[in-house]
C-alpha cells in the first residue's frame, strides 16, 4: 500500500467519523411532567410553619426586606386561626425587640416595624 492510498483511506474514515456524528440524534434531558403544586392563581394554602396546616389561606401578611438584590415578594397567607397568631406574635415581638435604636417614634424605628410587618388583612374575595 502507498502512502498515497493511505492518506485516502484515512480522509474516507475521518469523514465517515464525522458523517456519523451528524447523523446521531440529539439526545437532552426531558423536563418531568410534574403536576403544578404550586400557585393556583387565586387560592393559597396557609404557610404556618410550626405545624402542618392544610386550610385554605384567607388572610395574607407582609414585610418589607433590607436587602435590595432580595426577589422574594416577603408576603405569607395564613389560614384564619394562624393568621390571628402570627399577628399576635408579630405584636408581642415588637414590645421587646432590640432593633428599635429610639424609645420616641421616629422614622428609624417605622423603618424596623415595616421589616417585621408593613401590610396585613384579609385576601380579596
Amino acid at each position: 500500500m502507498t502512502i498515497h492510498n493511505m492518506q485516502g483511506m484515512q480522509e474516507r474514515t475521518r469523514l465517515d467519523a464525522q458523517q456519523e456524528a451528524r447523523t446521531e440524534p440529539i439526545v437532552r434531558p426531558v423536563e418531568p411532567d410534574f403536576p403544578d403544586f404550586g400557585d393556583s392563581g387565586d387560592r393559597h394554602g396557609c404557610d404556618w410553619d410550626e405545624s402542618i396546616c392544610d386550610e385554605t389561606a384567607t388572610h395574607y401578611t407582609h414585610c418589607i426586606c433590607g436587602d435590595p438584590d432580595c426577589e422574594s415578594d416577603h408576603i405569607q397567607y395564613y389560614c384564619d386561626r394562624h393568621y390571628a397568631l402570627t399577628l399576635a406574635l408579630r405584636l408581642d415581638h415588637l414590645r421587646e425587640c432590640k432593633g428599635y435604636g429610639h424609645d420616641e417614634p421616629c422614622e428609624d424605628n417605622r423603618v424596623v416595624t415595616l421589616m417585621h410587618i408593613s401590610d396585613f388583612g384579609p385576601l380579596a374575595a
